[in-house]
């Protein structure tokens, strides 16, 4: 295009976008805004809303349109369930025992090329039946457009790594969340929709449709995988199987695909090395994993043009309904089969989070693989701004023969053995973690009564191991911590849960209750109060206290009782014998009021007290 051209194109690009989507030609009855335009533009949400409608009153046998819910700013995000199995309906989809493939499109709003590929796939199929009708096997659950108000903000400008189309929206909703990284938090109406919507039709397979960004290679898509994340050794393995399968079928239809979204090391140099992603159940591919299904982030490749991308995500969404339409049944019994396996979890051990050895500081590659690139010059005074920069020379196609650094391991910490009955929420904070429960489908019981005295695990945090990170994510301030599991007893109000680890969710629930998980609840913040002091022991109270302690003064029995004042003469001993020994300890009198001050019963009993139990007791009866 020349530069005359492409100003002017820009131009009405951006008159567009300051009208909303005023401007668009609308598409033909049959035809896609961008089909119209010839790939230069998509078609506003509008046109999803009139194709859903259009294509259920064309089809009403084999097409229902639907709204799952609305937005922040109360647009409705519409969904399209497409079978010719006979099954329009979660209930049907189950009585007919057909798996569903749910493909969702616009999670990033700028990354559009999903919603297109499936309307006009849809189309396609249902105009001209193919003679292995796919369709006749499975229920394909499409959601043209996730993040909906994101999509409804355009602009030529959102994504500048990005070759088209003309308007895109943005990648953040309108509250500015991250819809790929909300899956365990849920804390948009957009994400609540979805997880209510998967509740219902309990995918078997979840294509998350999106566009990467920033390196300049030939490689048109990838498809990342975390079936590590299971806790099932069938599933993991049928997991591993299908994405091959999936690779192998993208490559007979002509494409040039990757197992995994490449992480350079070197920005500046490709041939540096790249690195597999361990992830996290934030994430929509390992949340399906989570729940005993398969998932794929599916990353179109940016620099394409938008049609062949288009084109690229078409193929990747019929090479997924191909391949489930001859494994559905198989891997639907392997699916159901680790929801049994799940129930029976007790004290196994699993692990919660993983990561590649190279952020241990382990710089040895697993492998070399071949990326299809091109020619570039790593600058070290780059020209115009100086510093280290990379210029690609896209009219110099070559062969990177890069090392790859894809040794994913358990991180230590993270490898926990789930307890024998399950977790317990004490009523006080029930309000912060049964909106959590419901929202992914966790099985818990109210307690019916109070009950005193209940064995349990309680986790003492060390006060130490608290961190917080220095900025928001996610509007959030997430936290670490560790600490140790201790029994105890415990007194339990009326309206305290039970979350019972017999239960096809059992993985699930322990990713969010369990602080060293990645996305627990603590992690995320919600438990941050338990980790604040609210309360001291004044310096002046302090000395006198420790005064008392040291003389053996009576008044520490009548304030704390015979035990502790029993215990007043050994302690005197091993304190002058630290005095005499410890020089460290001699010199520091926060040391040595420390001593004295601990032994005391302490003063704010649930300080650094995880509020989240494990217990070895079912204490309601699963029904």
């Amino acid at each position: 295009m020349k530069k005359s051209k492409f100003l002017c194109f820009l131009c009405v690009c951006a008159l567009i976008a300051s009208e909303g989507w005023a401007q668009a030609k609308p598409a033909t009855a049959d035809l896609l805004q961008a089909e119209v335009s010839k790939f230069k533009l998509t078609g506003a949400y509008a046109e999803v809303e009139a194709s859903c409608l259009n294509l259920a009153k064309n089809y009403p046998d084999s097409v229902r349109c639907f709204s799952i819910g609305r937005t922040a700013e109360g647009r409705a995000i519409w969904a399209l369930a497409v079978s010719r199995s006979g099954a329009l309906t979660p209930a049907q989809a189950r009585r007919a025992d057909v798996p569903v493939v749910l493909a969702i499109g616009g999670t990033h709003a700028g990354e559009i090329d999903g919603k297109d590929a499936g309307l006009i796939l849809i189309r396609n199929l249902l105009k001209t039946p193919r003679p292995n009708d796919p369709l006749k096997q499975q229920v394909f659950l499409f959601v043209p457009v996730f993040n909906v108000d994101g999509h409804e903000r355009p602009s030529p400008f959102n994504r500048p790594n990005q070759n088209g189309p003309g308007l895109q929206g943005e990648r953040v909703t309108a509250q500015r969340i991250n819809l790929n990284r909300d899956w365990m938090l849920g804390q948009t109406s957009e994400m609540n929709a979805m997880l209510n919507l998967i509740s219902q039709w309990d995918p078997l397979l979840t294509l998350d449709l999106h566009v990467t960004d920033g390196v300049r290679f030939r490689h048109d898509v990838s498809l990342s995988m975390s079936p590590m994340f299971s806790g099932d050794d069938v599933l993991h393995e049928v997991s591993d199987q299908f994405s091959a399968d999936m690779m192998t079928s993208l490559q007979a239809k002509g494409h040039h695909p990757l197992d995994f979204t490449p992480v350079l090391l070197d920005f500046e140099n490709p041939r540096a090395g790249i690195m597999r992603d361990a992830d996290a159940p934030r994430f929509s591919h390992v949340y399906a994993v989570l729940r005993n299904r398969i998932g794929i982030l599916v990353e179109d490749h940016a620099w394409d043009p938008y049609a062949k991308r288009v084109q690229t995500s078409k193929d990747v969404l019929l090479a997924a309904l191909e391949l489930v339409a001859v494994q559905g049944q198989k891997l639907l019994k392997v699916a159901l089969q680790a929801d049994e396996n799940s129930e029976k979890m007790i004290n196994e051990v699993v692990t919660l989070d993983w990561h590649n050895m190279l952020e241990t500081g382990i710089e040895i590659p697993s492998g070399q693989v071949d990326l299809l690139g091109y020619e570039y010059t790593t600058h070290d005074n780059a020209p115009v701004v100086g510093g280290r920069h990379i210029t690609y020379h896209l009219n110099q196609t070559v062969v990177w023969n890069t090392p790859v650094y894809g040794d994913i391991q358990p991180v230590n910490d993270a490898i926990i053995a789930l307890p024998q009955a399950g977790y317990i929420i004490p009523a006080g904070w029930v309000s912060v973690v049964m909106p959590y429960l419901q929202k992914h489908n966790i099985s818990y019981q109210v307690l019916p009564h109070a009950m005193q005295s209940v064995d349990v695990q309680e986790l003492h945090v060390d006060e130490d191991s608290i961190s917080f990170e220095t900025r928001t994510f996610q509007g959030r301030l997430r936290t670490s911590i560790s600490g140790e599991w201790v029994s105890a007893r415990a007194n339990l109000p009326r309206g305290s849960l039970f979350v019972p680890i017999r239960q096809a969710r059992s993985l699930l629930a322990a990713h969010l209750l369990e602080p060293v998980s990645p996305d627990s609840l603590s992690r995320w913040g919600l438990f941050n109060t338990a980790y604040e002091i609210t309360d001291h022991i004044s310096n002046h109270r302090q000395l006198q206290i420790a005064q008392w302690m040291y003389g053996q003064d009576r008044r520490i029995r009548e304030r704390y009782g015979d035990t502790l004042h029993r215990k007043l003469s050994a302690l005197r001993k091993e304190y002058q014998t630290r005095m005499d020994r410890d020089d460290r300890f001699h010199e520091s009198p926060d040391q040595r009021m420390d001593f004295w001050i601990r032994e005391i019963p302490y003063h704010d009993p649930t300080f650094n007290k995880y509020p989240v139990m494990r217990t070895d007791r079912v204490l309601v009866p699963q029904r």
